[in-house]
């Protein structure tokens, strides 16, 4: 050992996972957990260990990126099978409340017939019994609620499950994170902790404080070939310097890949939108990465609860320098999970959930929860918001995802909030079916014509001039298209400029300059000073 000052490599990696599966928000609330065990992941693994072949052709198929298949070749389907086994010893109990809460919705769906349902609650599958309310909607529809802070408590809460693998990587190529469980690899350490021990912190701080390498195996516990291993994601080099480019006294924002944005205000105040960040790649595009955010975060805001806004191995490496996590508040739903208690569980201590024009300020920085439509397969999905951002006298809107279905509702928002002068807005107008995320939870599949109906849209070229138009935006800015490199182990977005989005993308930008707007598709990264 020595005392030589050291840092994490800035292409170190260091994947969270939940039973060998890449964490995402749907596997650490407990109820969204227990029915992506039974019906999203042993599915995927038992269909592999039966036609490996089969998967691997699949994935070398780029039409068929983002399916269900799992990327590991043929020679891992013993490993395959003994995950399966371990999966279902170690999370039985989780199998079993999955398994318990659909059939408690198709028990509802097929007895209540609009009398008291207060009958069915003796006929629930005994491991759901006491953590769920059965209800009726105004309209008559049985439905069922989960009481998500009961199971927090609870031991379907399993952070037993919970790790992290610890790589570098070798360029953004990454198996796709939703049907490809991390298999143990050589030249990669496991890292034993739930998310909420400060090991994290640790490792956080790690990228930008230099420690004696003495001190970081030690913290780590680490002897014999485990710290050898370790050391080779470790560097002595002297951190790069990474200037501030932001005038004194200038309001500036930069992009960061994707949804993910940074405001500071003129004052210094800062918040961050949708945090995914790269990792440095030698001959990658150029991008910003961790070194570039400010020592502190004011304030963390997220959009939504999809795995590609809300991206807990960036939230993880940023939780020691965030101040507040301000997230939409949720309906309560099986599918509308608390992001909030998500977000408690993995140890973030200040988090604030806001309602519909619910807003936080500090300094000369407010931040306004404003409605979000669409996205979400017509679920009840209320744990979405766009973020009005008041800085320093601008206002910069961050509408991510969000579908105009409804134009009224942004000139009801201009009457209050005046001229909007920087608009961010995605063109993905041609998602998935709302099943590729909410298909585990489902009591019942759903029919494959309403499935590719009810997509998970955002707006296209029309209606997205309408939101333009209405709040009378001058600048304007195509982003979350999920087309970074560094994204497409999440997104699986196809690039090529000919899909919908682009050429609806394309569209926007050209009509928006016509206009003598500012109009840009942003790609990789930004750096503006208004």
């Amino acid at each position: 050992m020595t005392n030589q000052l050291v840092t994490l490599q800035p292409n170190v990696v260091i994947e969270p996972l939940v039973e060998r599966w890449y964490a995402w928000s749907h596997l650490i609330s407990p109820a969204t957990a227990a029915m992506n065990i039974p019906f999203r992941h042993l599915t995927l693994l038992e269909s592999f260990v039966s036609a490996p072949d089969v998967h691997a052709a699949a994935c070398s198929n780029p039409s068929l990126r983002g399916g269900p298949f799992v990327d590991l070749p043929a020679t891992e389907v013993e490993a395959v099978r003994s995950l399966i086994q371990t999966t279902q010893a170690r999370q039985a109990l989780q199998i079993a409340f999955g398994e318990g809460l659909r059939d408690a919705y198709r028990l509802i769906l097929k007895q209540a017939d609009g009398f008291s349902i207060e009958q069915h609650y003796a006929s629930l599958p005994a491991p759901v019994r006491g953590y769920v309310e059965l209800v009726y909607t105004l309209g008559g529809y049985p439905d069922l609620r989960v009481i998500e802070p009961l199971l927090y408590r609870s031991p379907i809460n399993n952070k037993a499950a919970q790790s992290a693998i610890i790589y570098r990587a070798n360029g953004d190529e990454r198996a796709f994170a939703f049907s490809t469980p991390r298999m143990p690899r050589p030249d990669a350490y496991e890292l034993q902790h739930a998310f909420d021990s400060d090991i994290y912190d640790f490792l956080g701080r790690l990228r930008a404080q230099p420690m004696p390498e003495a001190a970081v195996l030690e913290r780590l516990g680490l002897t014999g070939a485990d710290a050898e291993l370790f050391r080779s994601f470790l560097t002595d080099a002297p951190l790069e310097s990474r200037t501030d480019s932001r005038p004194a006294g200038r309001t500036r924002w930069r992009y960061f890949g994707h949804a993910c944005v940074l405001v500071e205000s003129a004052s210094g105040a800062n918040v961050l939108v949708d945090p995914i960040i790269a990792y440095d790649a030698n001959g990658g595009i150029k991008r910003f990465v961790l070194a570039d955010l400010p020592d502190h975060i004011d304030y963390v805001v997220l959009t939504h609860n999809h795995a590609d806004h809300v991206l807990i191995e960036t939230l993880l490496a940023l939780r020691y320098k965030i101040g507040t996590i301000v997230v939409p508040a949720s309906a309560g739903s099986l599918a509308d999970p608390s992001l909030k208690l998500m977000l408690e569980s993995i140890g973030f201590k200040h988090v604030i959930e806001l309602g519909v024009l619910g807003s936080v300020e500090h300094d000369d920085l407010r931040v306004t929860a404003l409605p979000f439509l669409g996205e979400h397969g017509d679920l009840d999905i209320r744990s979405k918001a766009a973020w009005l951002v008041q800085a320093s006298g601008h206002q910069l809107l961050f509408a991510a995802d969000s579908n105009n279905l409804e134009p009224v509702l942004y000139d009801q928002l201009r009457t209050i909030f005046g001229q909007i002068d920087t608009l961010f807005i995605g063109m993905e107008c041609l998602g998935a079916p709302f099943s590729w995320t909410y298909g585990p939870l489902l009591p019942i599949a759903v029919d494959r014509k309403k499935d590719q109906s009810r997509r998970l849209n955002g707006s296209d070229f029309t209606r997205g001039m309408k939101v333009v138009t209405s709040l009378g935006c001058q600048k304007v800015y195509i982003y979350a298209m999920g087309a970074e490199p560094w994204l497409q182990y999440v997104t699986s977005i196809n690039p090529d400029e000919n899909t919908p989005p682009v050429v609806n993308a394309r569209q926007l930008v050209a009509a928006c300059k016509e206009m003598g707007l500012t109009a840009e598709r942003l790609y990789g990264c930004a750096d503006v000073v208004l």
